[in-house]
């Protein structure tokens, strides 16, 4: 929802997120797709059988972010390793997670 603010679509979030998943790997520079978190700081589940979220949770790891899991569910606390630039001022501002 944030990123949607951002790019002055505040109502798209769920566009986003499509945007992301259709996103090709091969993109350059790469797009840091597994940064992107639900409002709630939930790792979206990919369905039953699929590893995207347990992936997402690995790469988030590897950048030092504490990724829970608490009742099957992966979690980031966004209030630790969020980061939430105005609207326009995304220059140069980075959260605490340097991300």
């Amino acid at each position: 929802g944030h990123i949607a603010k951002i790019i002055g679509m505040p109502r798209h979030a769920r566009q986003v997120g499509q945007a992301l998943k259709f996103l090709s790997p091969a993109v350059n520079p790469p797009v840091p797709w597994h940064r992107v978190l639900s409002s709630s700081g939930t790792i979206s589940s990919r369905g039953p059988g699929t590893s995207g979220a347990r992936d997402q949770a690995d790469a988030l790891r590897a950048e030092g972010v504490e990724v829970d899991e608490r009742g099957g569910e992966l979690r980031v606390d966004l209030g630790r390793w969020g980061w939430f630039p105005s609207v326009g001022g995304m220059e140069g501002e980075q959260g605490e997670s340097g991300s």
